[in-house]
């Protein structure tokens, strides 16, 4: 296995000028979704390089072509501001076709520089990386904000739309094709109480109460590379997902992501809740450096919006469980159900802490 792929990177890296003979390489396993790899590489001089090596997931994306043109649109975007960039995105190489992306052996890739220094987390409790998070999600959008959204294809159709989600959960219920929804009953009768809470934004936005804006749509913390040293926020990742959306979702979802007190996999269900001081720290991050263009109605929902974002992923989690574990990665065996018990216990806390998270955002107003 090691053999064949380390053939596949080199043929990937043949379509690169000049970069030179990969002398190892390891594999990243964080990820859910697609496959990547940190290359050393060393170039016709003897000097050492490094590239990350990223095989998209066409299972997920179905036009590989398309998330890449919206990566190199906002890229564009943000490199024309580079004056107001103290935040950048991540900036994937023109191969020797001047696209941002490479075919080979049947699969599309695509390449970037390794940034040294840098670190990303899986758990953080320093309160500095949790404001720097929210300040490097906000001032995304903020840079992002005058983009115009035509220009952007919907890489995954309806994905935060919660109202569909969750009559895709219901319809796999239904179907129930593995046996597996009689023995998570529970589970489902959470969402059967809490469908109307988690449609409203939808609703919002059909009504014209909210705006779409340039989203991430993955706002987790271990998207964002920061300097080792100072936690500054470097670099935005992990762009597949970027396309018109709710400003409050990428909010939302970047709450259930930071202040969990757990792992959002975790199995002891008594470790879960939402910290309130991790709230408060990324919350001023990413109001700081986004209430200048975001409309008052999109703040009065932010905390909702991480309401609504954790029982949709929830839903996802478990509909993927019963249906067989086809989207999400797993690991383990009910990897998925883990994940969505988890992700409920988590929504029942917050729908707990409502008023105090409304409150919150309301301060840095």
């Amino acid at each position: 296995m090691k053999n064949k792929t380390i053939n596949i990177l080199k043929k990937v890296s043949e379509q690169y000028n000049s970069m030179g003979e990969i002398v190892d390489y390891t594999q990243c396993i964080n990820g859910h979704i697609n496959d990547t790899y940190h290359v050393k590489v060393e170039n016709k001089n003897g000097k050492c390089e490094e590239y990350i090596f990223q095989r998209i997931n066409d299972y997920v994306f179905k036009d590989p072509v398309k998330v890449m043109h919206n990566i190199k649109e906002i890229s564009l975007h943000v490199r024309s501001k580079k004056n107001e960039c103290d935040c950048d995105i991540i900036q994937f190489i023109d191969n020797t076709e001047g696209k941002n992306y490479t075919f080979c052996e049947g699969s599309f890739w695509r390449v970037c520089h390794y940034i040294k220094n840098s670190v990303t987390y899986e758990t953080v409790d320093n309160p500095k990386v949790l404001k720097s998070a929210g300040y490097a999600f906000g001032r995304f959008q903020y840079l992002l904000s005058d983009l115009p959204m035509d220009k952007l294809h919907e890489t995954i159709p309806n994905f935060h739309n919660t109202k569909r989600r969750l009559n895709y959960f219901f319809e796999v219920v239904a179907l129930d094709p593995l046996n597996r929804a009689n023995k998570v009953k529970d589970e489902i009768k959470f969402f059967e109480d809490n469908r109307s809470i988690a449609s409203k934004l939808v609703d919002m936005l059909e009504s014209g109460e909210l705006p779409l804006r340039v989203t991430h749509n993955d706002t987790k913390y271990n998207n964002i590379l920061m300097d080792k040293d100072t936690c500054e926020p470097l670099c935005v990742i992990d762009l597949d997902t970027v396309m018109p959306g709710l400003s409050t979702y990428d909010f939302g979802d970047a709450i259930r992501f930071a202040a969990n007190t757990a792992q959002e996999d975790e199995k002891d269900l008594s470790r879960v809740e939402l910290d309130m001081d991790k709230y408060e720290e990324f919350t001023k991050g990413f109001i700081t450096a986004s209430r200048e263009f975001l409309s008052k109605k999109e703040l009065d929902t932010m905390a909702l919006g991480a309401i609504v974002i954790t029982i949709e992923l929830a839903s996802r989690f478990l509909a993927d469980h019963i249906n067989g574990d086809k989207y999400f990665r797993i690991h383990r065996k009910k990897h998925n159900l883990d994940r969505a018990r988890c992700q409920i216990k988590l929504a029942k806390d917050m729908i707990k802490k409502y008023d105090i998270m409304c409150n919150i955002v309301q301060r840095y107003q």
